[in-house]
């Protein structure tokens, strides 16, 4: 079934690539089918990004970082986790086009995270 987690994402406006990682940055799932470039070494940056993200939140006692975004001139990249205190700590990434729907497509991942999670201790 995780093969499949992608599949609702993959259909949005300006969908260009996912990803789902486990904490530490290991892609566990992936689909760069509309995407120029590497996406195991982009999501390993950006999964730094994250992790950074959620330490130095951490340190301000600010609770826990859910999600981040960038947006830039040619795309959207938005970045969901699992949660810290989950029963397994997973990241989810998914880049798209300028013209992406980026508020469908975070519906989407929050439908997906919960079943990975479920997935991957089931």
């Amino acid at each position: 079934m995780l093969d499949t987690l992608l599949d609702d994402i993959k259909t949005i406006a300006g969908y260009k690539a996912a990803a789902i990682l486990d904490s530490t940055g290991e892609v566990l799932i992936s689909d760069a089918s509309n995407l120029k470039g590497d996406l195991d070494m982009a999501v390993a940056v950006f999964n730094d990004i994250f992790v950074t993200g959620h330490k130095t939140v951490t340190q301000l006692s600010l609770g826990v970082v859910r999600n981040m975004q960038f947006m830039t001139s040619e795309g959207i990249i938005l970045m969901e986790c699992s949660g810290a205190d989950e029963r397994i700590h997973i990241h989810m990434f998914v880049i798209l086009g300028a013209e992406g729907n980026h508020a469908l497509t975070r519906m989407q991942m929050a439908k997906a995270i919960p079943k990975a999670v479920n997935e991957l201790t089931s």
